[in-house]
């Protein structure tokens, strides 16, 4: 189906067009340029119906050397989650696109790059898209051109670049055994040939590269740091889209391969990703650090779902994927928002929010409520879809409920910046539809699954999200010990939290711990 093309290209015609004439009144062309690709995007959801998709090959060459782009179900919802966070970002940017050429141009051509990724359906492709999207996501990260900046910009995309030298080996690999590169072809060969070790590495290559795209445990390092160096839109990318990407990627694979060997494995990579990113979270003082560790920990949680590849643990992976990427989007837009106008970053230090703006008060507590998965928001739901699908894995059920008391316990830290005083913040409107951009929908998905039903074309049954009388007894034993550490370890500063805080991996550390991940996979699945 063409139409899916303009996703990609109207995006990057109008880039290029801002950046090499000089228009007036060029956000009014960002408008309508947005307002296209969401209008293709709703007609090709109408369209799609029960079918597996729309696939084109661009040029008229047959699959198995051409360029195949694809609409299927998943990209189909990772594509709506992306206009409606570019949605949000053009009205919170929207004077900054108007008056920075440069910004802008970068910000919509990724939309485009990124629309294209989604849909590309060979690997060759969808290395040249992620690298497009590395490349450009850097230069988004260094925009403020100061010392910090450029050490995390050029980290994350050395670093990237790195894992994804390991995804072109297992590239490599599979096309000297298969012939072609094409994901609907090598779906049919494949899991037929996956006793083949040389098969395996080829997974394992590539499932190494993505850990470091959407931060795994023990390649995550990278995160924090862009993070902390980022303006408040690319922290809302990185953490709401950019990161997932490697999810995203790990989903389409599994389902190329359909490997039962490392389901396990990865399964406790995710659990422990998320023990991991809770804990960091928790020693932060920094508030844009604390967000950042807290996407390590929610990313955790999805790997543990989609790991299993079918069924509720796929359902309820891409579910929190869209719950964490509105509510962690709107926060990171407040917080910068809040930085911008206090010029301060430490949780300790930033009092009076809610005095300040109630609105945007109201709207961050509502996100983190999601986040914490609070009963009858969409964070409740997903993780409870997560939970029931691990519920086979002793270990991993019962922490997923250390976890859950690690997230109240940072959520307990954060709220203290609405206590106290403030100066009355002055919030343009265009700024408070970008928050609404993010809200809305994040509130829907709690209200009402029918989306996620959808494109799954599965029934939510209706225990998820509904608590009983032992989930809320449960729910209420989690906030009272959360309350309980909060008060007398973390707001006493323990020691351990002061060595976590400063803890910091060099990159030749970070690379050796990269190549232990990779060998710990291998390991695993040979030996193990």
């Amino acid at each position: 189906m063409t139409q899916t093309l303009f996703l990609i290209f109207l995006p990057i015609i109008t880039a290029v067009t801002i950046y090499s004439f000089k228009i007036k009144h060029i956000e009014k062309l960002v408008l309508i340029m947005q307002s296209s690709i969401t209008f293709i995007i709703l007609d090709t959801y109408t369209k799609i119906g029960h079918s597996q998709g729309f696939a084109f090959v661009l040029g008229g060459y047959s699959k198995v050397s051409g360029i195949e782009l694809k609409m299927d179900r998943i990209a189909l919802a990772f594509s709506i989650l992306a206009i409606i966070i570019w949605w949000a970002l053009i009205f919170y940017n929207y004077d900054k696109i108007k008056n920075d050429l440069r910004f802008g141009f970068f910000l919509i051509f990724l939309e485009g790059v990124f629309l294209g990724f989604l849909q590309a359906n060979d690997f060759f492709t969808i290395f040249v898209f992620i690298e497009l999207m590395t490349i450009i996501s850097t230069i988004l990260i260094v925009y403020k051109r100061d010392s910090y900046s450029f050490r995390a910009g050029f980290y994350y995309l050395l670093f990237n670049s790195i894992g994804m030298m390991f995804y072109l080996i297992g590239v490599a690999v599979i096309y000297q055994s298969i012939g072609t590169l094409n994901m609907t072809l090598a779906k049919e060969i494949l899991p037929s040939m996956f006793s083949n070790p040389f098969i395996q590495m080829s997974y394992i290559f590539i499932i190494v590269s993505m850990g470091v795209k959407s931060a795994f445990f023990p390649v995550y390092n990278w995160l924090p740091k862009a993070h902390g160096a980022a303006p408040a839109a690319v922290s809302a990318l990185l953490s709401g889209l950019l990161v997932k990407s490697g999810l995203y990627v790990f989903i389409k694979i599994g389902l190329v391969f359909q490997p039962w060997l490392l389901k396990e494995y990865l399964l406790y990579i995710g659990l422990i990703t998320s023990l991991s990113g809770t804990i960091f979270a928790i020693a932060q003082k920094d508030i844009k650090q604390l967000l950042a560790f807290s996407s390590i920990s929610q990313i955790g949680i999805m790997l543990m779902a989609i790991s299993r590849l079918s069924g509720y643990g796929l359902v309820g992976g891409v579910y929190h994927i869209f719950s964490h990427a509105f509510a962690k989007s709107l926060l990171f837009l407040t917080v910068g928002l809040i930085i911008n106008k206090t010029n301060k970053r430490r949780l300790n230090e930033i009092r009076g929010v809610y005095e300040s703006s109630p609105f945007m008060s109201i709207l961050m507590i509502l996100s983190l409520f999601s986040l914490i998965g609070l009963p009858m928001f969409s964070g409740y739901i997903s993780k409870d879809i997560v939970k029931y699908s691990v519920k086979d894995f002793g270990i991993a059920y019962l922490l997923f409920s250390f976890i859950n008391i690690g997230t109240l316990i940072y959520t307990l830290k954060f709220f203290q910046i609405f206590k106290g005083k403030g100066t009355k913040y002055n919030i343009n409107i265009k700024t408070k539809i970008s928050f609404l951009i993010l809200l809305i929908p994040a509130l829907i998905l709690g209200l009402n699954p029918t989306f996620i039903e959808n494109i799954f074309m599965i029934k939510i049954d209706y225990f998820f999200g509904n608590p009983n009388i032992i989930m809320i007894f449960e729910y209420f034993i989690f906030v009272v010990l959360a309350i309980f550490i909060n008060k007398n370890y973390v707001e006493k500063e323990h020691k351990i939290l002061y060595k976590l805080r400063h803890f910091n991996l060099s990159f030749e550390n970070s690379v050796f711990l990269l190549v232990i991940f990779l060998f710990s996979l291998i390991s695993f699945n040979f030996i193990i």
